[in-house]
């Protein structure tokens, strides 16, 4: 299909109604990880929202009845989450922050795990822990809960320390004990993390703990450790007999450098836990067959030729250990992990395998091609079956005790509802609409999916989005999104920003060039080592292909913008054409030679890309680093980062400015205090709404 026939499908939603403008970013509410009831008859899901007057973001757990009837908002805390109905429906077991720290002089208080009576009641704290509880899962019988939490490292030992000194074994009464060093002692690579405002010094390691779950409201409690040792672990699944608890870890020996994280199982009364795969990727998300025989998981377990960019499969492996893991979805090569990249989305969770009631089959979803689709797998064999699709993405999907499919869903014009479907997803039904309000005000334009010949003929796929109150016979100029990653993928998702563009009268383009998810693993990797060779000639290509189906867009109008990955392509792609009269490059790669070491991620990301490391082949990564070509670029540049990315480092977006300001070139460097690698997508409200009006100043002043 050409780009002329497919653009042809854009539409405006415009009539009597406003722009969308920055400050609807405010009032948009996002939904997520909806739950079931046992009995199938009411869903409990989370709603996020922003609140302006504490620059922050609220969440409360709200119950839906699937026949029908008003939602009701369930918790009235500030931060409540990860709703878990008990096996029975009687109770509601969620995870809370109820001092969230906003007001002067508090500190933040731990999220523990509170239990709620569904007939009724005010909610009680169930755990207390040092440094917070999460992840709260059920036993099959109802009377216990597993979750997990930090454990060990300075804190522990400091907190402990303090304990022994109330008792009278530390320094007497009014001895002044040493004078605390501040200076720290950095022995793990892994010593910071992008999302944690500080280093991970210390810290300790996450572990599962079991505790009883009193009959009615009672003191918090301590619950007791399963699993032990130097090393995360995640994902905990009781089995059906409530015996046994599977997870997932990686205890290989060079854990810091590989993504080798196995399945285990632990008995819940005792014992070491036993390894059930050899992987060499990653393994998540454990869930028992009905008659807890099998267990089903996502991974890569052998992603050779891939590495860790091989397309996630759906996996089972014997609950006893007596057999390898066996792939169910071994021939079709697309990933049952990831999503549509969006800028409205929270309250989501990771989305494991489902089992029907008979164990006969599993449903997963799967990203293809610019969605994300829920998909059935037959034990028996055969090739998965799509069960939810259209052009959109599912984002959470739950199996209903009255014979239907829950699941969240979004499109580009639509953050995210909730809805059900039978099992084989017929009659679908629409069960909420928690942006009414505000979209029966504002103006959305839809996005015309494209595809077009990238370079070498290779099929790429792209999606153009109109101006709002498109004119015939006038032009407008053209935002070119390009995606973080870059093994990401954009789709049918929700962006206020690209809104935001197509109200301020830009026409959006966004595509999916090599290196993409959404295909094959091949087409994944088929960048790897060569940034801003073919996939760059990918994005022109989508540029043109544009061009030459819309005579609207002002051919000398282009502007282009990106963040991550896309702030690198931003970077490369100015340095390479003139052909832009604007960009803005944002929480950006420059130099790939400091970035090894200033980066969380930098000492294992380049050898995975790249592979090399710094000291074996200097030429090829100033070759492929954007600073190298900064002579080029005559585009003016707005730089845009975050003072707590760890991720793309900031020095990374300080290399770009001072260089072209010694050049004499236009460009401004804007820094967001407190803020990491995610602001567009989870920054501070007011940091969010300021992030966007540099971006639509700067292409007021040079589009």
């Amino acid at each position: 299909m050409t780009a002329t026939e497919t653009a042809a499908g854009a539409r405006t939603t415009t009539a009597g109604k406003r722009p969308i403008t920055i400050e609807d970013l405010f009032r948009v509410r996002m939904i997520g990880d909806p739950q079931p009831s046992p009995d199938g008859s009411r869903i409990a899901y989370v709603v996020t929202y922003m609140d302006t007057d504490e620059d922050t973001y609220r969440s409360q757990i709200w119950v839906l009845p699937t026949a029908g009837g008003a939602a009701i908002r369930f918790t009235g805390g500030k931060n409540d989450a990860a709703p878990r109905w008990s096996p029975d429906g009687s109770r509601l077991a969620f995870v809370s922050r109820r001092d969230d720290g906003t007001e002067k002089g508090k500190k933040a208080a731990r999220a523990e795990i509170w239990v709620l009576d569904t007939d009724g009641g005010e909610a009680w704290q169930l755990t207390t822990t040092l440094h917070g509880a999460a992840d709260p899962t059920w036993s099959p019988d109802g009377k216990h809960l597993a979750y997990t939490t930090r454990i060990g490292g300075a804190e522990d030992e400091e907190a402990h320390a303090k304990a022994r000194r109330e008792e009278g074994n530390g320094k007497k009464d009014g001895e002044k004990g040493p004078k605390k060093s501040d200076v720290t002692v950095i022995t793990d690579i892994r010593y910071k993390a992008d999302g944690i405002h500080h280093l991970l010094v210390g810290r300790g390691y996450r572990h599962l703990f079991v505790t009883e779950v009193p009959t009615a409201a009672a003191e918090p409690r301590t619950g007791r450790q399963l699993t032990f040792g130097e090393w995360d672990d995640a994902g905990a699944a009781w089995s059906p007999d409530g015996t046994r608890i599977a997870f997932c870890s990686n205890r290989t020996p060079d854990r810091d450098f590989n993504n080798h994280t196995d399945l285990w199982i632990v008995s819940v009364v005792a014992g070491e836990p036993r390894k059930l795969t050899e992987t060499r990727g990653p393994a998540s998300l454990p869930a028992w067959s009905p008659d807890g025989a099998q267990i089903a998981f996502l991974g890569h377990v052998n992603p050779e030729p891939y590495g860790r960019y091989a397309n996630a499969a759906v996996w089972a492996v014997p609950g006893d250990g007596s057999a390898p893991p066996r792939n169910l979805t071994e021939t079709f090569d697309r990933s049952f992990a990831g999503d549509v990249a969006g800028d409205l989305r929270s309250g989501l969770v990771a989305q494991p395998p489902l089992w029907s009631a008979d164990g006969a089959s599993l449903y997963a979803t799967a990203i293809e091609r610019g969605t994300e689709h829920l998909f059935r797998i037959d034990l028996a064999g055969g090739e998965p079956t799509r069960i939810i699709a259209g052009d959109r993405g599912v984002m959470n999907a739950r199996l209903s005790a009255d014979g239907r499919i829950i699941f969240t869903a979004a499109s580009v014009t639509n953050p995210g509802d909730l809805f059900s479907c039978a099992i084989d997803g017929s009659d679908e039904r629409r069960l909420s609409d928690v942006n009414a309000e505000l979209f029966a005000e504002v103006a959305v334009t839809d996005a015309a999916r494209f595809t077009y010949a990238g370079d070498g003929g290779l099929e790429i796929d792209g999606w153009i989005m109109a101006p709002v109150g498109l004119e015939a016979g006038r032009r407008y100029p053209l935002a070119l999104e390009i995606h973080g990653g870059p093994a990401a993928q954009y789709g049918f998702a929700f962006f206020h920003e690209f809104q935001l563009l197509a109200a301020r009268g830009y026409g959006v383009l966004y595509t999916n060039p090599r290196g993409s998810t959404g295909k094959e693993a091949a087409f994944t990797i088929a960048n790897r080592s060569r940034w801003g060779e073919e996939d760059y000639r990918d994005i022109m290509a989508g540029v043109d292909a544009a061009l030459a189906a819309h005579s609207w867009i002002d051919p000398a109008r282009l502007g282009v913008l990106g963040g991550s990955f896309g702030g690198f392509m931003t970077n490369w792609i100015v340095g390479h054409t003139d052909r832009f009269k604007a960009a803005v490059t944002m929480r950006c790669v420059s130099n790939l030679l400091s970035f090894f070491g200033t980066s969380d991620i930098g000492f294992t990301f380049l050898e995975m890309q790249f592979e090399t490391e710094p000291w074996d082949d200097v030429a090829k990564l100033l070759h492929y680093s954007p600073i190298s070509y900064v002579k080029d670029i005559h585009t003016p540049l707005l730089i845009l980062h975050s003072e707590e990315d760890y991720r793309c480092p900031i020095e990374q977006g300080e290399q770009m400015f001072i260089a072209l300001k010694k050049l004499g070139r236009t460009t401004e460097f804007v820094r967001f205090p407190d803020e990491d690698h995610n602001l567009s997508r989870g920054g501070k409200p007011g940091h969010r709404a300021e992030r966007l009006r540099q971006i639509v100043r700067w292409f007021e002043a040079y589009l």
